[in-house]
């Protein structure tokens, strides 16, 4: 009982002093005159990821990247001076997870919205601008709750050809990796796998790894987007917190694929076809053009 009073003061002092933080972490705070983004901080690894003390998640941290990229073409960057506090949501599974009024690009949601205050993220008690959204699942949701958003779908990390390109062979028939939560018990349970990790901000590394292979099993949604952007075929297992599978078959859907076969474990992995590649192109450009520069506009 104690915990749970705790828990709602915790979220209504959230609540009415968004503006001041990122995202949903209270201590870390938001910089006046620019506009923040909320990725994945570094600071916070050890809280959120005890089991194993990793800084880093590659699937959250590119949204640094891609924003970062975009940015750089109109001689901008997560530096720049904009005349009030903004706060942006890229890549990750963030809908509904902070409540400042924030302007939200390619974010999607984890999971159906639940909770005793998940009212609060109704409109007009939050105001959140959506330009893109991961899938159809997230936009069906965002507009229920009230909010406007355009069909335009995509996880930024579609866009990482863009910004990357590695001079790699082909070299390995399957490369295994592991989503970042679940990597060290994995490690454990199959020593003998060739793996790459997730827990780092290496991208090219990762990447370089993925282009090389034939084939990608992954229990990592991010790792799945990568393979895909990237022209590699994968299999995707649930990860033992993702059993509902909401935020796969967002991306899968917004990439037209609704037949989709995602595998219950690792051993069932290997025994399955890949998913069909997808043609981004359409979502690469129509993600490209939904880019808000207006915000760092003064």
């Amino acid at each position: 009982m104690i915990k749970t009073i705790r828990s709602i003061g915790k979220s209504f002092y959230v609540y009415f002093f968004a503006d001041r933080i990122i995202g949903k972490y209270v201590n870390i705070k938001a910089k006046d005159h620019r506009v923040n983004l909320f990725d994945y901080h570094p600071e916070q690894q050890k809280k959120f990821n005890r089991h194993n003390g990793s800084r880093y998640n590659l699937g959250d941290y590119l949204g640094f990247v891609v924003t970062s990229f975009m940015l750089e073409k109109r001689g901008l960057s997560l530096d720049s001076w904009v005349k009030k506090r903004k706060h942006f949501y890229c890549v990750g599974s963030n809908v509904f997870t902070g409540f400042q009024h924030a302007t939200y690009w390619g974010s999607g949601l984890i999971r159906v919205p639940k909770g005793r205050l998940r009212f609060l993220y109704r409109y007009p008690l939050s105001r959140f601008d959506y330009r893109a959204v991961r899938g159809p699942l997230t936009r069906e949701w965002v507009i229920k709750y009230g909010h406007k958003c355009p069909e335009i779908y995509g996880d930024p990390a579609i866009l990482m050809p863009f910004i990357y390109q590695p001079k790699v062979e082909v070299k390995r028939d399957l490369l295994v990796i592991p989503q970042f939560v679940t990597e060290a018990e994995f490690r454990i349970k199959h020593p003998e796998l060739d793996m790459v990790s997730m827990n780092t901000d290496d991208f090219k590394s990762v990447i370089d790894a993925i282009v090389c292979s034939k084939k990608v099993v992954t229990n990592s949604l991010h790792a799945v987007i990568l393979a895909d952007a990237y022209g590699v075929p994968s299999v995707l297992f649930k990860a033992p917190s993702q059993k509902n599978g909401f935020k796969y078959l967002d991306y899968y859907y917004s990439t037209g694929r609704c037949d989709v076969k995602i595998a219950e474990s690792y051993d069932e992995a290997m025994q399955m076809e890949p998913m069909p590649l997808p043609d981004l192109k359409n979502l690469q450009e129509k993600l490209m053009d939904a880019f808000p520069y207006d915000l760092w506009e003064s």
